[in-house]
């Protein structure tokens, strides 16, 4: 009889000794199995949410990593668009600053648009456990938002992107694009039309929840309300819907951007709603006309005249064909083939309009078939959208590094730790 009992406790001390725990069958010890289950289950928990909040700090620091990119873009545009002033500079001096001003800026909001293991890097929301069941939402790192004049200036316009119907959601690099497009009309528009407000235009951007049915057809866009605060015939918010259809072919035939500008400046203004476009047949806005008076040459003009055909979301709301070709507000793109810059005269539109407009943020356009552009979020002949750009860059990086901090020290979860403890010793002991 004892040698049966101490060779049944001998066999459940192998067991506990081979195994490393004290429960080996629930008869062990089974309120203590059911304790043991739920810590192992926490704990499993917590392991996955440090392994989540590690890769979270990946991809901070990557964010950071091209930001400091940026950054020295940014101190070249900075001193290419003073060396543009330069009144000693011939125009081919000036042309090749142009040049690689426009180039730098390109890469710079194509850096905005990378993803990262397919997630988009500055257009994601941040997430950070901090517990096995808790976690805190941060803002997304959008540094495309603060990138132009915007960033400083009294004009501001926000980009919302939403999922259309079917949930689907435009990719980072268009996401980009419509940000740089958006900064380059904040470089055209430099005084306030908000009565103060922080925001002056917010643009919702989307997918269309269904196709148009006709072919050719890209993207339409136009103002949805005007604020009682607003100054003259301006919108305060608008909407951009892009045809899923003609995505790609708009990113690899190279005139997304302009498609983009295009549609942003409907938003803010060029816009049949506004009551120098009369009747969709003749454009009377005065600063408009004489613009244009000022390039072709000649008696400023009654009337500028409004493209007739292309149907209803074209006609009346574009610049004539045969009168500015190739010039962006015109209702047909040259899909790539061509420049299409933003001339002086769509920027007297915006004045018309009401703004307090900047012409040295203008595309080179002479008549129709000339010209070059457009140009970039940012505007060489515009110091100050460099000067935005860089005070929205130190923003955004002053905010990702503040999320790095709160990641490494604040998130809430540490590593396991096990505590010994002294044997039959206090160690606060009483004097």
């Amino acid at each position: 009889m004892h040698l049966d009992a101490n060779t049944k406790r001998m066999a459940v001390s192998l067991a506990r000794l081979s195994s490393g725990s004290k429960i080996v069958q629930p008869q062990d010890d089974a309120a203590g199995l059911a304790q043991s289950m739920k810590l192992d289950t926490k704990i499993t928990r917590l392991d996955a949410s440090i392994s989540n909040n590690s890769n979270f700090r990946s991809m901070l620091q990557t964010q950071d990593g091209l930001a400091q990119k940026i950054q020295s873009a940014l101190l070249r545009l900075n001193e290419l668009a003073v060396l543009y002033q330069d009144i000693t500079k011939s125009a081919d001096d000036k042309a090749a600053y142009e040049l690689e001003f426009n180039e730098l800026d390109a890469g710079i909001f194509d850096m905005a648009g990378k993803t990262f293991n397919g997630v988009d890097l500055f257009f994601t929301d941040g997430k950070v456990f901090t517990g096995d069941d808790s976690s805190s939402t941060l803002d997304q790192n959008n540094i495309a938002d603060g990138l132009g004049r915007g960033a400083t200036g009294d004009y501001k316009i926000k980009i919302e992107f939403e999922a259309n119907s079917s949930g689907t959601e435009l990719q980072a690099k268009h996401k980009a694009l419509i940000e740089r497009a958006a900064r380059r009309v904040e470089a055209i528009i430099i005084g306030d039309s908000s009565g103060g407000a922080a925001i002056d235009n917010t643009i919702t951007v989307k997918l269309k929840d269904t196709s148009d049915g006709v072919s050719g057809n890209l993207a339409s866009a136009g103002g949805t309300a005007i604020s009682s605060a607003q100054i003259g015939n301006t919108a305060s918010t608008g909407i951009l819907e892009i045809d899923e259809a003609d995505l790609e072919s708009m990113y690899s035939g190279g005139f997304a951007y302009s498609t983009y500008i295009h549609e942003v400046m409907h938003v803010v203004g060029f816009t049949k709603t506004n009551a120098n476009f009369n009747a969709g047949v003749s454009y009377t806005g005065a600063n408009a006309r004489a613009q244009y008076a000022e390039i072709i040459g000649g008696a400023v003009p009654a009337s500028l005249s409004l493209e007739d055909g292309g149907g209803a979301g074209t006609a009346g709301s574009h610049w004539e064909e045969d009168d500015f070709d190739n010039e962006i507000m015109t209702g047909y793109s040259e899909g790539g083939s061509a420049a299409e810059p933003l001339s002086k005269v769509s920027i007297g539109v915006l004045e018309d309009a009401g703004y307090e407009v900047d012409y040295n943020a203008a595309d080179p356009w002479y008549g129709p078939g000339t010209g070059s552009g457009p140009a970039g979020g940012m505007v060489i002949g515009s110091v100050e959208s460099v000067k935005g750009a860089i005070q929205g860059l130190a923003n955004y990086r002053a905010q990702i590094g503040a999320q790095l901090t709160y990641t490494e020290h604040d998130a809430g979860i540490k590593p396991h730790q096990r505590y010994r403890h002294s044997r039959g010793i206090d160690p606060l002991r009483k004097k």
